[in-house]
């Protein structure tokens, strides 16, 4: 399994961590991800991500209107997509300590 696809597998869970801290709209959530260097190159477009959160219920979307004068939708984590989010953290946290305990136990340091 290459990067991309571990990413893909995990783009979810860390656009409503980025969306946990405040409401945003696609083109910041895109760079807020590349800034972690969690490039979407590969991958596709951020929007078929946030239409996928918003249909399973998870952000709520509003227009507002940006300072250039253009409308910008924004997402923002509502209190279904908190406890899905807080479920994948669980899940990631317990299959990376499971990875670790299988790498420390069948990897020796001194080869």
């Amino acid at each position: 399994m290459d990067r991309t696809s571990l990413i893909k597998g995990h783009l979810e869970m860390c656009v409503l961590a980025i969306l946990s801290n405040k409401k945003s709209y696609g083109y910041e959530i895109m760079k807020e991800l590349e800034e972690h260097q969690l490039k979407l190159k590969g991958v596709g477009s951020i929007y078929p991500i946030l239409t996928k959160l918003k249909d399973k219920g998870w952000v709520d979307v509003s227009r507002e209107w940006s300072e250039a004068g253009k409308a910008r939708v924004y997402y923002k984590i509502n209190s279904q997509g908190e406890k899905y989010l807080q479920v994948k953290m669980d899940e990631w946290k317990e299959l990376q300590k499971d990875i670790q305990g299988l790498l420390n136990h069948h990897i020796k340091e001194d080869k």
